[in-house]
């Protein structure tokens, strides 16, 4: 059974509400749990009920109906039967693929932000890794999975291309799914990975950040527990026996 968003307790940060038409509320509503789900405030299979949403956000269900629409056209919420919505559960494949596709596109994005890059963009990835780096090291895996979000935007937003840039944001949403539902236990997160991009982009040796950049993804994936056992465990196994 997955959890229930309400308007008390919710994976959702409430912010300052602001009369506005109704396009932009339901931009809103949508980038809010669009964030959410980046930072692992909310789990994939969550019900995302639409009366309480339109109590926290201050708008109509009608409003809040059509951003849950929106997000489920985007695959990243699963409209069912009789206007239920929860956040999306990707199958092991639908991850596969997803990786597959941000492998190419974020390989792109770099290569290109590899050419345009300036003194200024390097100093502030740079500080990025520094910070992220930081907060892994004072156990603050919040703050780090955030920083980390943002380096991947902003590599992103370095490519000139708007395009790759919306693509890009949506893959990343689609893998921040993908990570919470499937990650194994006793992950241990290495973040060299940030350093040597940016070494690479310093250097302005596309070919190379490309590369680093797919081998971060594989390190990413490979973390994922995909692959089902086979058989079922021996009781041994379930009770520690050798």
């Amino acid at each position: 059974m997955g959890a229930t968003l309400t308007a008390g307790r919710s994976g959702l940060k409430r912010g300052r509400r602001r009369p506005k038409e109704a396009g932009g509320a339901e931009a809103r509503i949508c980038d809010a749990i669009r964030q959410a789900i980046l930072e692992r405030r909310l789990e994939p299979g969550t019900k995302l009920q639409e009366a309480p949403l339109g109590e926290f956000f201050g708008v109509s269900r009608t409003i809040v109906r059509q951003a849950l629409r929106r997000l489920d056209a985007e695959g990243v919420v699963d409209l069912r039967e009789k206007r239920v919505a929860v956040v999306a559960r990707p199958s092991a494949a639908d991850v596969r693929h997803t990786f597959a596709a941000r492998r190419v596109i974020e390989a792109g994005a770099v290569e290109a932000a590899t050419a345009r890059a300036g003194r200024a963009d390097l100093a502030a990835l740079r500080k990025l890794v520094r910070d992220e780096n930081a907060a892994y090291a004072n156990g603050d895996r919040t703050r780090g999975l955030g920083l980390s979000l943002e380096f991947h935007h902003r590599i992103g937003g370095l490519s000139g291309n708007p395009v790759l840039a919306r693509y890009l944001r949506e893959l990343t949403l689609l893998t921040s799914l993908a990570i919470a539902l499937y990650e194994k236990s006793g992950v241990v997160h290495a973040h060299a990975d940030h350093d040597a991009l940016v070494e690479a982009i310093a250097a302005r040796d596309g070919r190379r950040a490309a590369r680093l950049m797919a081998g971060h993804l594989d390190e990413l994936e490979s973390r994922l527990a995909l692959d089902p056992r086979d058989g079922a465990p021996s009781l041994a196994e379930i009770f520690g026996r050798d």
